[in-house]
């Protein structure tokens, strides 16, 4: 169920479930998205819209969450929170006994949990939240969890 955006182009990918793209005259598809789509939050189960932005000269990488699309896509719009990923100390992947595929954001306040609707949507968007997280690294090897640095 998410949208991979090019953050140099403004044209998206969609995976074969998810009817959600983003169109070339919305601003924000140019504005460093990284991934987009519906999931839940885990401590309330109601479906909330997350956009996964990467690092810019603005602002730094961080994830948001919208009640909806269209209040993501309206210019007013403002996030019901967001999570900047550098503020995160840990990020990976939580072991919960109502449900399978669940991504936990630790900061110093708080644990925030995302319930995904397959393993795929969890190890992509895990990854990416890592990547983001991180920065860019051209070694290859694919990023870990920083627990028990």
């Amino acid at each position: 169920m998410s949208t991979l955006v090019a953050s140099t182009a403004a044209s998206a990918l969609s995976s074969s479930s998810s009817p959600m793209t983003a169109s070339t005259n919305d601003p924000k598809a140019n504005a460093g998205i990284v991934l987009q789509g519906y999931y839940r939050k885990l401590k309330t189960m109601k479906k909330k819209y997350f956009v996964l932005y990467s690092d810019t000269k603005e602002r730094s990488a961080r994830l948001e969450y919208y009640d909806s699309e269209k209040k993501f896509k309206t210019n007013f719009g403002h996030p019901k929170r967001t999570i900047v990923l550098r503020t995160c100390f840990n990020i990976n992947r939580r072991t919960d006994t109502k449900h399978k595929w669940v991504v936990a954001l630790y900061t110093k306040d708080d644990c925030f949990c995302i319930v995904f609707d397959n393993e795929q949507d969890l190890n992509t968007w895990l990854r990416n939240l890592l990547a983001q997280q991180r920065g860019d690294d051209s070694t290859g090897d694919p990023p870990r969890p920083n627990f028990g640095e």
